[in-house]
């Protein structure tokens, strides 16, 4: 049989992933501090390190851009 290894990045994904699904926004007991730090340092990494999550970002970004200049035109013709 042959060991499965997943990458660091897999496996950074993963943990966000499935801490993304309990992780509560305004923690109030132990664990759910500790969940949530813990998803915090994940997605500081990823982030960081991988720049996941930024390309929706930008996009949203450029689509803001997109939807001021149109309103510009719009008030321009009128």
């Amino acid at each position: 049989m042959g060991i499965w290894i997943m990458s660091l990045y897999g496996r950074l994904k993963k943990e966000k992933d499935r801490l993304g699904k309990i992780v509560l926004r305004s923690p109030k007991t132990k664990q759910e501090l500790l969940d949530r730090g813990r998803w915090e340092r994940v997605t500081k990494i990823l982030t960081r390190r991988y720049e996941y999550g930024i390309d929706t970002f930008l996009d949203d970004l450029r689509r803001e851009d997109h939807l001021d200049e149109i309103r510009d035109i719009e008030r321009m013709r009128t």
